[in-house]
């Protein structure tokens, strides 16, 4: 039995995507050249590899041992480049870093100049996103770095920083509506990520059932700029992590309403595929993360 590595690749990228149109795109091919290419394969092994299901492909069962054998087989070829190039130093190399929206706003790239000039043959692009993992187990994108705990065993995993919250207001608001404790939110706007108060949890948790507020004055702002801002402005109260508004508090833009209130923290994480992990310029670029400082984060 002989398999043509292009035709491998072809199918690999096809069962990555599960589209003939995206994975024409990324191989730079016609259509009708990835479904040629992918014909060929399957008459070479005599085995059917992907089916459609009305709209959908799906793997066969030999379709998915020959993708993780694919799988292996091109991040091994892919590691072999980069050590083969990595022997002379100085050619460029690609990551495409993902990150969630705000953090890679406000911090991420905030803290990748100094990176950016240390490593000239790494080239960094960056894709803020709120729903990241599928992105990169479809190696869209190389590493990310998200605020949601997955376990799946495919991927290398490093803490990065936990998430700290606070309340947070304008200094003119907080003394127009004289909020000095928890049950005073309960008469003033407060301003979440949801309009039924969700949001508000990892707060309300933190604090004994007798002294919680029941917030009754909810405004919806889907974005935590936006709830940033409208704080400022003296629209309302609101929570958010610490490290957006890093800046406000140093000038007393905003203030700390609670600070003595240990609000429930998130933790970040920095994920790569464990096949990936190996890669030099994959360990340059997460080791320079994990050096950043915790005040960055806002950490304290």
């Amino acid at each position: 039995m002989s398999l043509d590595l292009n035709q491998l690749k072809t199918f690999f990228v096809l069962a990555r995507t599960s589209s003939f149109t995206e994975a024409a795109k990324k191989l730079f091919v016609t259509q009708p050249a990835v479904s040629h290419a992918l014909k060929k394969l399957e008459s070479s092994l005599n085995e059917k590899l992907i089916l459609r299901r009305g709209k959908q492909l799906v793997l066969t069962e030999s379709g998915k041992i020959l993708y993780k054998a694919c799988e292996d087989i091109f991040y091994r070829l892919e590691k072999a480049e980069d050590s083969i190039r990595n022997l002379k130093g100085d050619y460029l190399r690609s990551i495409r870093l993902g990150a969630t929206v705000e953090f890679g706003n406000s911090v991420l790239v905030k803290n990748m100049k100094n990176f950016l000039t240390e490593h000239k043959n790494i080239h960094v692009d960056f894709h803020f996103h709120h729903d990241l993992l599928p992105l990169l187990l479809n190696d869209e994108l190389d590493i990310i770095i998200d605020c949601r705990d997955y376990s799946d065993s495919d991927l290398d995993k490093h803490l990065l920083f936990q998430e700290k919250y606070v309340v947070t207001g304008s200094p003119k608001y907080l003394r127009q509506n004289k909020i000095r404790k928890p049950k005073d939110l309960e008469s003033v706007l407060v301003l979440s990520l949801d309009k039924d108060g969700r949001w508000w949890d990892r707060f309300l948790q933190a604090i004994p059932e007798e002294t919680r507020p029941n917030l009754v004055q909810l405004i919806e702002i889907n974005h935590i700029r936006g709830m940033v801002n409208a704080a400022k402005e003296g629209i309302g109260v609101a929570l958010v992590p610490r490290y957006c508004v890093s800046r406000e508090l140093a000038r007393r833009e905003l203030l700390d309403l609670f600070p003595d209130i240990a609000i429930l923290e998130d933790h970040f994480f920095i994920y790569q595929k464990k096949k990936k992990a190996g890669l030099e310029k994959h360990k340059i670029l997460v080791n320079y993360l994990l050096s950043i400082k915790p005040a960055e984060f806002g950490e304290t």
